[in-house]
């Protein structure tokens, strides 16, 4: 009898301790229950602050495109488009991955709302409206990401094109300005020398001697005679040259000459001209491209 007496206080102490751990247990499951719901609203609060601020992401994103192309000066038009795009991408494409890491923390939430006792109904339906406005966020972003891809596919090969143009066209160009040098030297070199005459004075010895006149014919006892006539091999060495357009006006030593080249003296001064001879000390000339019309080669002999 006594010792059923002691074992019966000592049964009520083991229910007592038995009891205390399952009050102990239940209250650490609560304090867990209200943290993970506490931090699962601290999520949703967070996913919510976000998906409202996608579309202005979206938004901004689109119209990097504009104010980007519009405030660059560097490059063409196409590049500082394509510049832009490219700008815009990155940061869809940084959006899509931030999408992509929120969907993964709606699901893990979804899941841990679902462990949770009682299930929290609308919990799970917050989380799933979230989960909807993300997808159709993703897709979103998604197509704009692939629009502006192909935007700047597109773009890339345009500009390969015209960067291949401009070459062409600049190749094209240089050639064109030796060309243009060319035919400027060409046409120069032409017109100084169509303008280019030569004049000489000198007695006939002179002349004789170096070559510019000649003595031709033939006599016959005291019939006939040789005559002064003009080289027909003429250095141009032995002439002074000068512009016919600019020199009118020619300073010779002051004597008597006789013009033996085939200049008409009718173009001349006739001041200069007197008796067929012209008479220095300047001969000056009243129509160049009529006076040098038959000679470029003016040859005067000292009288």
């Amino acid at each position: 009898m006594r010792r059923v007496l002691w074992i019966i206080p000592l049964v009520v102490a083991m229910g007592c301790n038995q009891h205390k751990e399952e009050l102990a247990k239940a209250l650490a499951d609560a304090q867990a229950l209200a943290a993970e719901k506490d931090s699962l609203i601290t999520e949703v609060l967070e996913t919510s602050k976000f998906v409202n601020s996608v579309n202005e992401e979206l938004a901004k994103a689109r119209t990097t495109v504009v104010t980007t192309a519009a405030n660059s000066d560097a490059g063409t038009p196409a590049e500082r488009d394509r510049a832009a795009r490219t700008a815009a991408l990155e940061r869809v494409t940084a959006l899509v991955s931030r999408l992509n890491e929120t969907e993964q923390r709606l699901e893990q939430s979804s899941q841990r709302a679902k462990s949770l006792s009682g299930k929290n109904t609308a919990l799970l339906r917050q989380i799933e409206e979230y989960k909807s406005s993300v997808d159709s966020l993703q897709a979103s972003a998604e197509r704009t990401e692939a629009q502006l891809r192909s935007v700047i596919d597109s773009q890339s090969t345009q500009i390969a094109g015209l960067n291949q143009q401009l070459d062409t066209a600049r190749t094209q160009n240089q050639q064109l300005t030796v060309q243009t040098v060319a035919l400027r030297d060409t046409v120069g070199n032409l017109v100084h020398y169509k303008n280019t005459v030569y004049y000489i004075a000198g007695t006939e010895e002179e002349l004789l001697k170096k070559g510019v006149v000649v003595k031709e014919g033939h006599k016959f006892l005291f019939f006939g005679g040789k005559q002064l006539h003009v080289s027909r091999d003429l250095d141009p060495s032995a002439f002074t040259a000068v512009d016919k357009t600019t020199a009118t006006s020619i300073s010779l030593p002051d004597h008597e000459y006789k013009v033996i080249s085939r200049q008409d003296l009718n173009y001349a001064d006739s001041s200069s001209v007197k008796d067929g001879m012209l008479h220095g000390p300047t001969l000056k000339i009243n129509q160049p491209d009529s006076f040098w019309s038959n000679s470029r080669y003016l040859v005067l002999v000292e009288n």
